[in-house]
């Protein structure tokens, strides 16, 4: 009888594709996968490093599993980041796992469960650099309509606040044919949405011979009459040429949505983050974003609280949100994590006073957020259906808007139960009502878009 192995999966989507190819290659060397941690001989937690809030869910989520050592778990194992980070450490501080996995040993996971069963205590942390390929085994996990596809791991970027170059090693891209026989995979099997992701997405074809770049990936695909949306997150603003919002505005299929994490406005905070731009860099990017496309959506991401953010910087962060004005827009206050530069600086925030400007932010981007969706009413979208909604007769899905799991939803009300569009499926939704982050709407006549 084959052992049961289970999967936790904390982080991001570019953690979700490693625990998806380790669950494959399990499948493939004869381990059953379940579902369910309880009465799983074998539990893999692949963890999150980036920042503390992300090491104690990995920590606490590692001391809950150990309690089910009583009940039969055989095997408890710490993958990814948090090994790459802590290895040294953790088999002294963590008696109750049974092996350390860092991101590079994802290949080796079925030898390494089989010397766990064995009576070992595996501790692997291989130098970083693999990847997986479209032939790799995988097990995609979650909708089956959602697929993530990682083009590159790793990150050349040297940011003061960041340690995944020192986790996940140099930048590395997949070859272009081994993507495009990947994406044709996906969509063979049916997949609805497929989402491009990597450190910074951009940067794809950097280190490859032949100066490639993501706008000649998106050209490469073969998506021909696929009634689907790709969508690319993670984007650096260094890598919005011309040339790639070209390649988005010319398909069909790559849909008007740009995640481009900018971190600060400030410039003085930009250099200490050791990033580029300033406001006006940033404000001229979105120009020529929404001078090519009116209707794209624009999210960012902000750190609040970095060392040396004075009050004044921290509102001229402020006084740039009220002009960019984003589609969406997420923040974290700033944490000092050990082993980076921005660690080493002085002029550090109090956290009580990073948490306040943190939700000053926020407050802020909820009413810009409403003002925008208040366009949108009286206007079909496109909606990918995705699940129930809190009250009987409601389903919610996403529009272009809406990246999965990180952005809004379109609340979609049913004139009766069976009358409501099917999950996995598009559907056009006349939009009646603006919330903060979400939209309220019924669907149009007829049968909902295949």
């Amino acid at each position: 009888m084959s052992h049961t192995v289970a999967l936790v999966s904390l982080g991001c989507p570019k953690n979700l594709v490693d625990s998806e190819v380790m669950l494959g290659l399990l499948e493939q060397a004869g381990y059953r996968i379940v579902d369910e941690v309880e009465g799983a001989e074998v539990v893999i937690v692949n963890t999150c490093a980036f920042i503390e809030p992300a090491v104690e869910e990995a920590v606490e989520a590692l001391l809950d599993l150990g309690d089910l050592k009583a009940s039969g778990m055989r095997c408890l194992i710490c993958a990814g980041c948090l090994t790459a980070r802590y290895g040294a450490e953790l088999p002294a501080e963590m008696p109750e796992v049974d092996a350390f996995i860092g991101p590079g040993a994802v290949p080796e996971v079925a030898r390494i469960i089989e010397r766990c069963l064995a009576g070992e205590r595996p501790v692997e942390m291989p130098p970083a650099p693999w990847l997986y390929a479209a032939d790799t085994p995988r097990v995609r996990t979650g909708r089956e309509w959602l697929a993530h596809v990682k083009v590159a791991d790793g990150c050349d970027h040297r940011c003061a606040y960041c340690m995944i170059p020192s986790l996940r090693g140099p930048y590395r891209s997949r070859p272009a044919e081994d993507i495009r026989a990947e994406v044709a995979g996906l969509i063979g099997e049916g997949v609805r949405e497929i989402c491009l992701i990597a450190q910074d997405t951009t940067a794809w074809g950097s280190d490859l011979p032949g100066d490639e770049t993501l706008a000649d990936l998106l050209g490469a695909l073969e998506l021909g009459g696929w009634d689907g949306w790709l969508r690319l997150q993670y984007l650096h603003p260094d890598g919005i040429t011309d040339a790639l919002l070209a390649a988005v505005s010319g398909s069909g299929q790559v849909v008007e949505y740009f995640d481009i994490p900018l971190q600060h406005a400030d410039r003085a905070i930009l250099r200490s983050m050791g990033r580029r731009g300033d406001a006006e860099s940033h404000l001229a990017m979105l120009e020529r974003i929404r001078g090519m496309m009116p209707e794209a959506a624009v999210r960012t991401t902000f750190i609040v609280g970095f060392p040396g953010e004075s009050r004044e910087r921290f509102e001229s962060l402020l006084r740039f949100v009220e002009q960019a004005r984003f589609d969406r827009l997420s923040a974290f206050r700033y944490w000092d994590e050990p082993g980076t530069r921005a660690y080493e600086l002085g002029d550090k925030v109090d956290p009580a006073e990073a948490q306040d400007r943190l939700d000053e932010l926020m407050e802020l981007q909820a009413r810009i957020s409403r003002e925008i969706n208040e366009r949108f009413v009286g206007r079909t979208l496109r909606v990918l259906v995705e699940e129930d909604g809190e009250q009987p007769g409601e389903v919610l899905g996403r529009s272009y808007r809406d990246a999965p799991e990180i952005d809004g939803s379109v609340i979609i009300a049913c004139e009766t139960a069976g009358s409501c569009p099917e999950q996995g499926h598009f559907a056009d939704v006349l939009v009646h009502a603006a919330l903060d982050h979400d939209l309220r709407g019924c669907r149009t006549t007829g049968e909902p878009i295949q």
